[in-house]
Order: C-alpha cells, then structure tokens, then sequence
C-alpha cells in the first residue's frame, strides 16, 4: 500500500474554514461532506479505468495512484485530467484493494497549465514563477515542499515529514492554505531579524545547523495571521530566502519552499 510520500498538496478544511465556505462555481459539489476526521489532500492526476470493485483510480502526476470513492459520472473518463481534494480513508481499507482510498470532497478539470514562450514550465518548482498570477506581497503564490530539515527536537516524526514532500502551501490576499490548515482571513506581517538571533532566539537551534540560512547574515520573516490571531498551522511563520525559496517551520521541522506559481 502506498503511503502519503510525495503527495501534491493538501488544504485543510480544519483551522479558520469550514466545510459550508463558498466555493468556485466550477467546482462540482458532492453532497454530505463527511465528518471523518483526517487532513485533506489536493492531488492532480488523470483518471485511469481499475479492475475489480474499485472501476476508477486517479494516476497521481507524482506516480502515486488513489482509488476514489464516489467518483461523480461526469469524472468517469479514461485519461480525464483532474484535480481534486480528497481526504484518506484508511478505516475503510479492504483487501484487494488496488492503492490508497480517498474520499472526494469535490473536483474538477485539472486547470491548463501554465507556461513561457520557451516552453511549459508549470512543473518546474525553480522556473515557474516566471509567470506571476498574483502579484502583491512577495509570499503570496503557490509553494511546493521539496525538502526538509529537523536540527533538534521534533513532535513529527521523520516519515511524517518526508510524507510532506511535494504538498503545497499557498498564500494570497483572502486566503492561505497548508498541508494542516487553511485561513480564508489572513494577515501578513513582515519583519526581519539577523539569522544568528532568529534561529537562537526563537527557534532555539544553532544557523549552522539548517544549510540554506547557515551563510546569510539577515533574513525577512512573514507572520501569518488569521483573523487577527496565531493561524495554528504550517505556514505560521515563513522565513524568505529569496523570491523563488522559503523556509517554514513547524514541530521542530524547518520545510524547504520553493515556489511554483
């Protein structure tokens, strides 16, 4: 059985949302949202036709492959492009079953991608952001995890925090999303602070332990707040290295960002 390594993304539908929030007209609704308790996932794939009771998997563009429950008939097309949240469903796991069980929360065409006159660059987690479709506050985007550091103690464990791999962490004007939470009213506050004294002070680990913060003498820091409070979730705080990467912390783990719209 595949594990949650490598997955896209992920929004929380816990933290500052709720299940009834409006959502995009294209997105298709399924009804009686689920009270299952797990964290949501984004993933993005092409629908694939299964063998057995399970008649439809989603083909992860990550090489993950998900078997999705409810599937509505407008989906059940072979080579369909989708994207979809989702939430695992590992109590309802059988024997026989071809990948991970997900629950549908809702889903849609998978968006055209992205790209330049050079070429489409959309997967390209360095290079896509050559194409801006937010422009604002430097954070605001779509982040992936492509990495991760723990230099001390940590509340999540390590296959916890390889699972977030590839996941995104997105930011805009009215809106943040995370791997564990989502803020439909965020705030951004920018400060900086000298490495020696950010990683010291309040993260209590020394710079040289975390590479990518080791050589740079002052960093800009964004707070996220939700709703005029502390957001709760990865993605609280974010420390830029530059436009393109960007460090988070949570549970003692520094994620590695780097951004991909």
């Amino acid at each position: 059985m595949r594990t949650t390594m490598g997955l896209i993304a992920v929004a929380s539908l816990a933290a500052c949302g709720a299940p009834d929030l409006e959502r995009p007209s294209n997105w298709t609704e399924l009804e009686g949202w689920a009270s299952y308790e797990a964290e949501s996932l984004r993933i993005e794939g092409v629908i694939r036709p299964a063998e057995g009771a399970q008649e439809w998997v989603v083909e992860g563009v990550d090489g993950l492959t998900w078997v999705p429950m409810a599937l509505p008939e407008a989906f059940r097309l072979e080579t369909l492009a989708v994207e979809a949240d989702v939430r695992l469903r590992p109590d309802l796991l059988s024997v026989g079953m071809p990948a991970e069980l997900v629950e549908v929360l809702r889903i849609r065409p998978a968006p055209v991608d992205r790209g330049t006159e050079g070429g489409d660059v959309s997967g390209d987690p360095v290079q896509a952001d050559l194409v801006d479709p937010t422009p604002g506050h430097p954070l605001w985007g779509e982040w992936r995890i492509v990495g991760h550091v723990t230099p001390g103690m940590s509340a999540m464990s390590e296959p916890r925090a390889s699972a977030w791999t590839g996941r995104a962490v997105e930011f805009a004007r009215t809106f943040a999303r995370s791997p564990n939470g989502e803020c439909l009213e965020p705030n951004y506050r920018d400060r900086n602070k000298a490495v020696d004294a950010l990683m010291s002070g309040e993260f209590g680990v020394p710079a040289s332990s975390i590479p990518l913060v080791a050589d740079l003498d002052v960093v800009d820091i964004v707070e996220v707040r939700c709703a005029g409070s502390g957001w709760g979730a990865a993605g609280e705080t974010v420390i830029l290295l530059d436009r393109r990467r960007a460090l988070t912390p949570w549970d003692g783990v520094f994620f590695e960002l780097r951004r991909s719209r």
